[in-house]
């Protein structure tokens, strides 16, 4: 009888595992992200491409009127839309009457007083917007980031890369004096290399980054010093991959450097404000440039894709700025009224094959034909903005093996218990 009833929960043991496999597997074991899916037809001009991304923005905005609650990457829509000649002011997501992205900004504004980087962004996308950063919503911005300046150090805020390069462009495009020791600190954190990182004292060469470096030269050309463009833009042509793209760093420490679209937009904005065309022969590799990699990483739904990780709004609000050639802090032209098309609004679903699209052509003079694609190497996703769904495969649903399992497993334990009561039931 033991012997029956140990081999009988040996059974039952056996029976239950594969069933708790099938009961993870949907979370444990998720579907790959698909392989960058359909791109944005290659014969679409930049300026169509800037207004795919940012409708899909426009279906991303959070009912506070932000992208992802951050105000760096809300800042960016507004900037990347003024840029591509839309009113920010219009910016309210796909519901009618709901917040728009310059409240959330106000808002957001306050809980980022003592930091130099969010303020600066903050009064850029402002001035984009065709408003007074001194007079936005009862702030005065522009005063709160002149209590974040050190005159003994020429630092604002912490005196990192980012607090000086988007102090400074602030400053200079809502119409004020950069202090020369401002301009010095930013200079003297540029490592030997030529490149910045995003830290507060230069670093060694090769720890410095794309981002920082493309920030450092973008505010520093802006208020005309030019010293570093040499060594800054050697660095950055050390950085460029052979299909035309910039990665984070060109370092092979994690792996093969790849690009992502942030890294290409701060790079071509830092380039076009040089001066310098980013599609000329000096930063091409044959007939790849940063802008066809660009082009490249866009899904036909509007957004941009990050390696590895799909598209993103994060990934993507930066982009529509690069796109249409404006660099920060250079003056944007937006229509008054003019709105986005709500394209990428709940209930559209995009088409692998678009049945229309524009005739071919960019800002910077580049043809229409797009980069080698890198979908082997970088992930993507092809659901719409604002479906509920999952884009990693998972499901909730119960697996039918499963249920068949657990109806065995409950008959033979319900057979076993009835065989042992029984069993001593019985005279001995």
């Amino acid at each position: 009888m033991r012997r029956l009833v140990v081999a009988s929960a040996i059974l039952a043991t056996l029976l239950t595992m594969p069933l708790s496999l099938a009961a993870v597997s949907p979370t444990a074991t998720p579907a790959p992200i698909p392989t960058a899916g359909p791109t944005f037809p290659g014969t679409a001009t930049d300026s169509a491409r800037a207004t795919a991304a940012l409708s899909y923005l426009l279906a991303a905005q959070a009912p506070n009127g932000s992208i992802d609650k951050s105000l760096g990457e809300t800042a960016d829509y507004v900037i990347g839309a003024a840029d591509a000649g839309y009113d920010p002011a219009t910016l309210t997501g796909c519901t009618a009457g709901g917040t728009g992205a310059l409240t959330f900004l106000a808002t957001a504004s306050d809980a980022a007083t003592t930091d130099a980087a969010k303020t600066g962004k903050t009064i850029l996308a402002v001035v984009a917007a065709g408003l007074d950063p001194a007079a936005f919503s009862g702030r005065n911005l522009v005063a709160r980031l002149g209590a974040l300046y050190h005159a003994d150090t020429g630092a604002y805020g912490d005196g990192s890369t980012f607090a000086q390069a988007f102090a400074i462009l602030a400053v200079d495009a809502s119409g004020g004096s950069v202090p020369p020791a401002a301009t010095a600190k930013l200079a003297a954190l540029q490592d030997g290399d030529g490149s910045w990182s995003y830290g507060k004292a230069p670093v060694a060469a090769g720890s410095g980054d794309t981002n920082s470096t493309a920030m450092a030269l973008m505010a520093l050309d802006a208020v005309g010093v030019h010293s570093a463009d040499g060594t800054g833009f050697a660095y950055l042509a050390t950085q460029q991959l052979a299909d035309g793209s910039f990665p984070y760093q060109n370092s092979t420490a994690y792996g093969p450097p790849a690009s992502d679209p942030d890294s290409d937009s701060v790079v071509l904005q830092a380039l076009v404000a040089a001066g310098q065309d980013p599609t000329s022969s000096t930063w091409s590799k044959g007939s790849a440039n940063v802008l066809t990699s660009l082009r490249a990483s866009q899904i036909n739904d509007g957004g941009f894709y990050f390696p590895g990780s799909g598209e993103s709004a994060f990934t993507t609000s930066e982009v529509p700025a690069a796109l249409a050639g404006v660099p920060y802090g250079a003056a944007a032209h937006p229509k008054a009224g003019a709105s986005l098309p709500p394209t990428a609004c709940p209930n559209y679903i995009p088409v692998a094959s678009p049945a229309a699209s524009v005739s071919a052509g960019s800002s910077y003079g580049a043809g229409s034909s797009a980069a080698p694609s890198r979908v082997a190497t970088q992930a993507g996703a092809t659901a719409a903005a604002g479906d509920s769904s999952s884009s990693n495969g998972n499901s909730s649903g119960l697996d039918p093996l499963a249920l068949l399992l657990v109806a065995v497993v409950l008959i033979l334990l319900a057979g076993c218990g009835l065989w042992f009561y029984r069993a001593r039931s019985r005279p001995r």
